[in-house]
C-alpha cells in the first residue's frame, strides 16, 4: 500500500522559508539543523513544536524527538538543516523500537526539495495495527511504478542504522539491526537493500535539506502511547563538518598523515586507532592524539611524542566515558586529521 505522507506540502515549503528567522537552532552531529513549528501543516496536517520537551539533545550528544499532548493538542517534531545538501551517503543511527509504534505514528529519514524531489526512508503501519512491512524505500514520486520497495523490519533490539547513498545515476538504500558506520558484519544484519535506477532521481543543483521527522497520519492522535520518543544518536551526511570545526584536514599520505577509522567501531569497552606517517624529508615530527566529546571538550590525551614514518596503531580503553560521539584528532607537525568513533556502553 502506498500512502502520500505530504498532502500539504507545498504549504510547508513556504512555511519553512518564511519561519526561518525565528526558528529554533540546535547543533547536532556536526551541523545546524531548524527545529520546526507551529501548524497546522503538513505533514499531516499536524501541529509542530521547537519547545526542549519535544526536542532536545541529551548529554551524550543524541537527539531526541517526541509525539506528545499539551492542553490537548498532539504535537510532533521535526528537525532539517540549514544548510543544503548534496549527492553521497546519508547514513542515520536510530534507537527506537520502530518497528511497534502506534498505528499513526511515522519516522521519516529523508532529503527533501518538493513533493518530486525526495528521497524517503520511512517507518509506519499507516494506520493498519496488522500491517508486517511497517519500512519503505522511496524516490518521489511514490506512485510511479518501481518508485517505492516496502519490508518488514523486525526488530530484537533497538540500536539501528539506515541509508541511502544518493548519486546523479543511482540511489543505493540499505537498512540493518545495530549501529554501522559502514557493512555491518555479514548480510544477515540488514532487513532489505535496494537500488533505483529510474528517471526520478533528484539532481545536486536541486535544493534539497536532511530531514528527519517524528509525526502522525492525517493528524490522528495515537492509540497506543507505549512509544513517543525516537532517539537518533547520529547523523552522516555529505557537507558535514565535525564538531571540531575549528581543526583543518589538509594534507595526505606521502608527506603528511593517513589517520584510518578505528576498529571496532561502534565499541564498548575498547578499540584500536591506525595511523601512518610520511614524514618530510623523513626527519621526526611532534605527534599528538587527542580525544574530545561531541561538544569539541578535551576528554583525554591519548598520545604525545616524536615518531617517524611508518604505521602505527594504538589501543584506546574507554571504560570511564559515557557513550556518545566522540572524535580523535591526530596532529603530525603541521599536519591535522579527525575521525569520529562511537562508543556504547
Amino acid at each position: 500500500m502506498k500512502v502520500s505522507r505530504k498532502p500539504f506540502a507545498c504549504f510547508w515549503f513556504l512555511i519553512l522559508f518564511t519561519s526561518m528567522v525565528w526558528a529554533r537552532i540546535i547543533h547536532f552531529a556536526g551541523v545546524d539543523w531548524y527545529v520546526k513549528n507551529g501548524g497546522p501543516y503538513g505533514p499531516g496536517p499536524n501541529y509542530w513544536s521547537d519547545n526542549e520537551q519535544s526536542v532536545w539533545l541529551d548529554e551524550q550528544g543524541r537527539l531526541h524527538l517526541t509525539i506528545r499532548q499539551e492542553n490537548g493538542i498532539w504535537y510532533c517534531s521535526e528537525v532539517y538543516t540549514v544548510k543544503e545538501t548534496t549527492y553521497g551517503q546519508h547514513r542515520f543511527l536510530i534507537e527506537g523500537w520502530i518497528d511497534r509504534m502506534d498505528r499513526n505514528m511515522v519516522l521519516g529519514l529523508f532529503v527533501y526539495a518538493s513533493d518530486t524531489s525526495e528521497i524517503d526512508i520511512e517507518f509506519s503501519k499507516w494506520g493498519d495495527p496488522l500491517r508486517e512491512q511497517v519500512a519503505s524505500f522511496t524516490v518521489q514520486p511514490y506512485w510511479e511504478q518501481g518508485n517505492q520497495q516496502l519490508f518488514e523490519c523486525q526488530l530484537d533490539s533497538t540500536p539501528t542504522t539506515h541509508f541511502f547513498d544518493w548519486q546523479p545515476g543511482f540511489v543505493h538504500f540499505g537498512s540493518m539491526r545495530g549501529h554501522y558506520y559502514a557493512a555491518p558484519p555479514s548480510e544477515s544484519y540488514y532487513f532489505s537493500r535496494w537500488l533505483y535506477n529510474g528517471d526520478d532521481i533528484p539532481t545536486s543543483d536541486m535544493p534539497l535539506h536532511t530531514h528527519i521527522n517524528f509525526w502522525l497520519m492525517n493528524g490522528n492522535a495515537p492509540q497506543d502511547l507505549t512509544i513517543k520518543e525516537i532517539i537518533i544518536t547520529d547523523v552522516e551526511q555529505p557537507l558535514q563538518t565535525s564538531a571540531l570545526d575549528n581543526f583543518s584536514s589538509v594534507s595526505t599520505v606521502p608527506e603528511g598523515i593517513e589517520l584510518e577509522q578505528n576498529f571496532p567501531n561502534p565499541f564498548n569497552d575498547r578499540t584500536v586507532i591506525f595511523y601512518r606517517l610520511q614524514c618530510p624529508n623523513n626527519k621526526p615530527l611532534p605527534v599528538s592524539l587527542t580525544l574530545f566529546d561531541c561538544q569539541g571538550r578535551v576528554i583525554k590525551h591519548i598520545l604525545e611524542g616524536s615518531k617517524v614514518s611508518g604505521k602505527y596503531s594504538i589501543n584506546l580503553q574507554t571504560k570511564e566515558f559515557p557513550s556518545g560521539i566522540y572524535f580523535y584528532l591526530l596532529t603530525a607537525g603541521p599536519f591535522q586529521k579527525t575521525k569520529k568513533m562511537l562508543f556504547v556502553k
